[in-house]
């Protein structure tokens, strides 16, 4: 396991020399499924648009790159692709370290955390991992065994020691980054926080979703991989309750899981048992460029998760017309405010009662479509995400804080201080 983490403020490596361009390692070879190949897709088209003067190597996951050619129809020239996780191949991690010795970056960009390779030049990570930094009890309900329980707290114990591994970070929310600094012990002042949005497609949509006739089917969209927190196995519960409730109304959720994913075939065979399963279909796993199309045929964003930094199906929604049905929960407050319908969290009946006051009531309808407009509003473009993950490679690179006004993070009591160097985990 790795040790403490480190600091490049306190790094002998000398900052970039003027009249060449910064050159940079963006890594991605970690992220396989989930929002987070959304993120990482979007911004490598950003940068395909536009390089803004930097030199750009890529180590991209095998799902990244196969979005990226979707959206963008094309790789990067300098784009390698890795076909397993360096969280679980050693040679994955190896390779990663070689490359980084071939293209001498200034810095490495991993988009998100933990990265598993400790690597020799000034490292920015992103961090979208909330078992580690926001977990709570009521996250950890949703493991049904106690040793589902523990195998969860080890495996955040040791994300958490690769997470530290770096020197710079960045993240969606400002509760993440209290999350690290209180969980992690990491300084506060590089810790950056840049908002989550929707990639390009969706802003360019400008759609609203018309208040469904009566004699519609009504499709309420489950966007979302097989995660635990996202809840999604109370659908077939939720689906009966609104059955009760709206006997003569046609609907069904839409979910975007595997056809071979474990958790499919136990939400079938519940759905069944309980006399919905007509009301379920799974549409499997959906691209990125193709996501857009898929919120087209729908209606409601049902959102069940209990734990995230930001998820992107709350601003895709907003950016596609779609009122939002979500837990009641900070997370997703302070992204949604009054523009989403809040349930009490892992409590079947009172989302179906939630999803029925939507279905009876165009007013409100058409209200929370408008205001999820005004939300997006307050949201950065892909463009301007990129612009500020940019500005901080420059400031990580030319030694400066991330950001200059945080409060110094205290030694966090362990024997070392974040300018240590500790050795290399391969």
């Amino acid at each position: 396991m790795p040790s403490s983490g480190r600091s490049f403020l306190c790094r002998g490596v000398p900052p970039v020399s003027r009249g060449r361009n910064m050159r940079i390692l963006l890594n991605t070879t970690n992220l396989i499924k989930g929002g987070a190949l959304q993120v990482a897709s979007a911004l490598v088209g950003e940068i395909l648009v536009d390089d803004r003067g930097i030199d750009w190597q890529f180590a991209l996951s095998a799902p990244v790159a196969e979005n990226i050619e979707r959206l963008s129809g094309r790789l990067p020239q300098s784009a390698t692709v890795f076909r397993s996780s360096p969280s679980k191949d050693l040679k994955v991690r190896r390779a990663l370290l070689a490359m980084e010795n071939r293209c001498r970056p200034d810095a490495v960009f991993s988009v998100f955390g933990p990265a598993f390779v400790r690597f020799s030049q000034p490292h920015l990570m992103g961090c979208a991992t909330p078992w580690v930094t926001n977990s709570t009890w009521l996250s950890y309900s949703t493991l049904p065994t106690w040793r589902e329980k523990l195998h969860m707290w080890a495996w955040c114990c040791y994300c958490a020691a690769w997470l530290k591994q770096a020197d710079g970070w960045v993240t969606e929310s400002p509760a993440v980054k209290e999350g690290m600094c209180r969980r992690l012990r990491l300084p506060a002042e590089q810790i950056a926080v840049v908002s989550n949005t929707c990639s390009q497609p969706y802003f360019a949509q400008g759609r609203w979703t018309p208040f469904p006739k009566p004699d519609e089917t009504v499709r309420l969209l489950c966007f979302s991989a097989a995660y635990p927190h996202k809840c999604i196995d109370l659908i077939p519960q939720v689906a009966r309750a609104l059955q009760d409730r709206l006997p003569g109304r046609a609907f069904e959720f839409v979910l975007t899981l595997p056809a071979e994913e474990p958790l499919w075939r136990k939400i079938l065979t519940e759905a069944h048992h309980l006399g919905v399963g007509h009301r379920i279909v799974n549409r499997g796993p959906v691209a990125v460029a193709d996501g857009p199309a898929l919120y087209r045929e729908c209606h409601l964003a049902f959102v069940p998760t209990v734990l995230e930094c930001f998820t992107a199906t709350y601003p895709e929604a907003m950016a596609m017309g779609l009122p939002i049905i979500t837990s009641d929960l900070d997370f997703a407050r302070a992204v949604c405010g009054d523009a989403a319908i809040y349930f009490r969290p892992r409590d079947p009946a009172d989302a179906a009662s939630q999803i029925h006051r939507v279905l009876t009531s165009g007013g409100l309808w058409y209200g929370l479509v408008q205001r999820g407009k005004q939300v997006l509003e307050g949201l950065p473009t892909p463009r301007k995400k990129y612009e500020e993950y940019c500005n901080l490679l420059h400031k990580l690179v030319h030694r400066q804080p991330l950001v200059s006004d945080a409060p110094r993070q205290a030694d966090s009591g362990n024997g070392r201080t974040h300018g240590e160097k500790s050795r290399r985990a391969a």
